[in-house]
């Protein structure tokens, strides 16, 4: 199993990503949460049904669907 984790924030909001795949031959797959900097508890994790081929593409994805998430224009999980 392999798993990234990546934190980092977006217009006044921690976000957080994870990647994770099984083995080097299957694809990784993607789930975002997202609160308030200031505090507060996690937001529900959405996860993405699509699989990605590399680790780059899935964090990309992630990223941008954070920022749809903070916009308030992303469908829940």
């Amino acid at each position: 199993m392999q798993k990234k984790v990546d934190l980092s924030t977006c217009q006044g909001h921690l976000v957080e990503v994870v990647i994770e795949r099984t083995d080097d031959r299957q694809p990784w797959s993607l789930a975002v949460r997202v609160r308030a900097a200031q505090g507060g508890a996690w937001g529900e994790a959405w996860h993405d049904g699509r699989d990605y081929f590399t680790c780059y593409d899935a964090l990309a994805a992630g990223k941008a669907q954070a920022a749809r998430m903070i916009a308030g224009k992303a469908s829940p999980g």
